[in-house]
């Protein structure tokens, strides 16, 4: 079963988007952690701030199979597969880390890049590894934060967005 690590984020209507997204998302992955969420600003455009999180998980899925899933489940939320890269979102959700894989996995970046770019992705990641490598490189994830440290960042509470409210178990779906 592979452990992997998840970002999700919404800009519209973050807090039902969020819960509804997560409790879908126990459908398909065993979540076994979920972070605090984050607001920060739009990047890329102008829009409404985001609110971020990421989710510990487990899948016996492929990376491909995952990342199809993961889009299938945005679709839900009503995400257009044309949508621009930087646009507002009822749900997004991106592969980060997938046990030790890095390179191009199955069309996928990994570990994606946003890691180490963003603070909205680098802050809940570190809250749930804190001892967390790299898996390109090795290097500690906290040695990141002095990069991304300046980003302004709030810590929200999102009702609904615990690993309590999402009550993972086994997922239901099967391949």
């Amino acid at each position: 079963m592979a452990h992997v690590f998840l970002g999700v984020g919404a800009n519209l209507s973050p807090e039902q988007n969020i819960p509804l997204g997560l409790k879908r998302l126990a459908d398909d992955v065993k979540i076994v952690a979920v972070s605090p969420c984050y607001r920060s600003e739009a990047v890329g455009f102008s829009g409404p701030a985001f609110i971020n999180l990421v989710v510990e998980a487990h899948t016996d899925c492929t990376v491909a199979e995952l990342n199809t899933r993961l889009k299938a489940i945005e679709t839900e939320f009503g995400r257009q597969p044309d949508a621009k890269k930087y646009s507002d979102r009822a749900l997004d959700i991106d592969i980060l880390v997938v046990d030790e894989l890095s390179g191009d996995i199955d069309g996928i970046s990994l570990p994606r890049i946003d890691v180490w770019r963003y603070a909205f992705v680098l802050r809940p990641l570190l809250d749930l590894w804190p001892e967390g490598l790299c898996p390109k490189n090795k290097t500690p994830l906290k040695e990141y934060w002095p990069h991304v440290s300046d980003q302004p960042l709030e810590k929200v509470i999102v009702e609904g967005a615990t690993l309590a409210d999402v009550k993972s178990t086994e997922p239901t779906s099967s391949l």
